[in-house]
């Protein structure tokens, strides 16, 4: 696959989104309501899609902040969507006359997502203890119910299409009690991988649709077998119709970031204040620059002594067998008696590799310990601005509200939370087409397994 253009956009539509300064207008014919939507980040995908945001939810009033910012003739109620569903109605019948085209709710998912420690140990008692906040998608019924959205859409980690909730006396999924409490709606489920449509990262996310069985594409959807979602444009290698996935480096290189270094404060910043990152010690520093560039190994790989500079190969010590001193160029824990290597995953303490789309941006981004965190080939963590990207951002949204409030960490708490815009931007076109015209008129869609 060619190397993206840092600035041409006719050829990648992703890039064309993401570098994308002016914020895109809409036809305020189809209106949405969004409910835990962080600051918005999804929602702009939607946006860039022709709908009109009329009212988003969120619970953290300086994440309601930045989104406000950046929607502001968007209604924001701030709360505990449990508590502020009938608030939330009110709302969007204050804001217009319109029947509501599209319901959307992306809650946040404790003791689920992959990169929680106690991930698949449901029975656990810390896993317990989210459930509550595991089933806050459901909230959707009681908005859906008073407002009729056109369209639900529904979006979390993949495991949530077979997590059970108590939900009337019974453990069901999910999925099945959007189904028994919103009989009006005819519901699609499946899991996407984001760069599986020219996203450079790989994502794998669960999307939940559901269409008033009036609406006329309900019955052509389902005549086709086909689901509201768009189908995937990108693969692996390519071929058979497909084009092949971006990867990490490709894009790194095409957007032609100013390099930077973690070895000093000096070398770990530049003048866009997004583009910076965490700036170590000699010893941490040594860490990830003995990782060698475009390899995707990790810390823990690292084979040659930094005391006596002798290969020690790969093995499982915290100390070398030549001089006896702390591998310090290995994640090892000192303290009482001698050093031992921090416990983790495979992935902890790795470079993203180079030949794939980036890894997964979580909120911890910043942590050079924590999975595939490290830049595929120079000595630092992604950058904010990177991660944004990678999470296609679209350079419109304004980070203002939140680096003047000096609430920094927010930005990458915000754009790891997201689902990358430029899906939601596709799959607006998609549901936006359908709605309008009632027929399925877009190229490819998924194949309904449902």
């Amino acid at each position: 696959m060619p190397v993206l253009a840092a600035k041409s956009n006719a050829l990648d539509p992703v890039a064309g989104f993401v570098l994308r300064a002016r914020r895109p207008r809409t036809s305020h014919a189809l209106t949405v309501v969004s409910l835990f939507s962080g600051g918005g980040l999804s929602d702009a995908g939607y946006l860039a899609a022709g709908f009109e945001i009329v009212v988003q939810a969120e619970l953290e009033p300086k994440r309601a902040a930045i989104g406000a910012a950046n929607f502001p003739k968007s209604k924001w109620i701030v709360g505990d969507v449990r508590k502020t569903a009938g608030e939330i109605v009110k709302a969007y019948r204050e804001q217009t006359t319109k029947p509501l085209a599209l319901l959307v709710a992306t809650p946040p998912c404790q003791g689920l997502s992959s990169s929680n420690p106690s991930r698949g140990k449901r029975a656990t008692d810390n896993a317990k203890k989210n459930d509550k906040k595991n089933a806050l998608l459901l909230r959707i019924i009681q908005v859906a119910r008073k407002l009729k959205p056109r369209v639900i859409v529904a979006e979390n980690v993949r495991q949530i299409l077979t997590h059970e909730v108590y939900w009337n006396g019974a453990k069901r999924t999910v999925v099945d009690v959007l189904k028994r409490e919103l009989p009006k709606y005819e519901f699609w489920h499946t899991t996407i991988d984001v760069a599986n449509y020219g996203v450079p990262q790989s994502r794998t996310r669960a999307a939940i649709v559901g269409i008033r069985k009036i609406e006329k594409c309900v019955a052509a959807l389902r005549k086709a077998e086909l689901a509201p979602i768009p189908a995937q444009t990108h693969c692996t290698a390519g071929g058979d119709g497909y084009k092949t996935w971006v990867t990490v480096r490709q894009w790194c290189e095409a957007r032609q970031y100013p390099p930077l270094d973690a070895s000093c404060e000096a070398k770990a910043t530049s003048a866009d204040p997004l583009h910076n990152v965490p700036w170590y010690d000699e010893e941490r520093y040594r860490l990830i620059a003995d990782i060698p560039k475009h390899s995707g190994k990790s810390a823990y790989d690292n084979d040659t002594c930094p005391n006596c500079d002798t290969k020690v190969g790969t093995t499982s010590h915290a100390n070398c067998p030549h001089c006896g001193k702390p591998l310090w160029n290995r994640p090892i824990k000192r303290g009482k008696g001698r050093p031992r290597l921090i416990t983790g995953f495979l992935s902890s303490y790795r470079r993203m590799r180079s030949d794939r789309p980036s890894a997964t941006i979580t909120t911890n981004s910043s942590h050079v310990g924590s999975d595939w965190k490290i830049h595929p080939f120079e000595n630092r963590v992604l950058s904010a601005r990177e991660c944004g990207d990678l999470q296609t951002v679209p350079h419109w949204y304004s980070w203002a509200a939140a680096l003047e409030d000096r609430q920094r960490y927010l930005v990458r708490t915000l754009i790891g939370e997201a689902l990358p815009p430029y899906f939601t931007y596709l799959h607006g076109r998609v549901l936006a087409s359908l709605l309008r015209t009632g027929k399925i008129t877009a190229k490819r869609l998924l194949t309904s397994n449902d």
